[in-house]
C-alpha cells in the first residue's frame, strides 16, 4: 500500500490527538500518504452543520484542522471511483440478493451497508490506499480482497 485513507473517524481522533493514532504515525516512514476523500470531508461538514449544541469554538478548531490537514490533498470522486463503487454494489448485491418485496435502499440499510462507506471504500481501492477507519463495514469487507483494500483500525 502507498499510504493510508482515513475515515471520519480516524480524522477526529487525529483533531483530538489520541494516543494510538499518534503512536502509529510515528512509525509511518515520513514520506507515507495519510490521505481523506471529499466524501469524508462531506461527512465532517454535515456533521457540524447538523450539530448546533457543541462548543462552537472547538468545531472552528476542527474545521480549521481538516482544512489545514486533509482539504489540500483530498481524494475527489471520478468517473473511475464510480467503476469501483459499482464492483463494491455489485459483489454485497451477488452474496446478498435483494429480497423483491424490498427497494434497493431499504436492502443496503437492512444489511448495515452505508452508502458513504462503499465510496470511502472504493477511493481507497481506487488509489492503492489502506481504508484506517473504526466503522465496522461488515458487508464491504467482506466482498474486497485484502489485495484489493487492506483495513486497519488504529483506535
Amino acid at each position: 500500500m502507498e499510504g493510508y485513507l482515513f475515515d471520519t473517524n480516524h480524522v477526529s481522533a487525529l483533531f483530538n490527538k489520541k494516543s494510538s493514532i499518534l503512536a502509529k504515525l510515528k512509525l509511518l516512514a515520513p514520506n507515507t500518504q495519510i490521505r481523506a476523500c471529499t466524501i469524508t470531508l462531506g461527512e465532517i461538514e454535515a456533521g457540524h452543520g447538523m450539530t448546533k449544541t457543541t462548543n462552537q469554538r472547538r468545531r472552528d478548531e476542527y474545521t480549521a484542522f481538516v482544512n489545514e490537514t486533509f482539504f489540500p490533498n483530498a481524494l475527489s470522486i471520478s468517473t473511475s471511483t464510480g467503476r469501483y463503487y459499482a464492483k463494491i454494489i455489485e459483489r454485497i448485491w451477488n452474496k446478498h440478493p435483494k429480497p423483491t418485496q424490498l427497494s434497493t435502499e431499504r436492502h443496503l440499510v437492512d444489511l448495515g451497508v452505508d452508502i458513504n462507506d462503499v465510496w470511502i471504500a472504493a477511493v481507497a481501492w481506487e488509489h492503492g490506499l489502506a481504508l484506517v477507519t473504526n466503522d465496522k463495514m461488515f458487508c464491504i469487507k467482506e466482498v474486497i480482497t485484502k489485495e484489493e483494500v487492506e483495513f486497519e483500525n488504529w483506535l
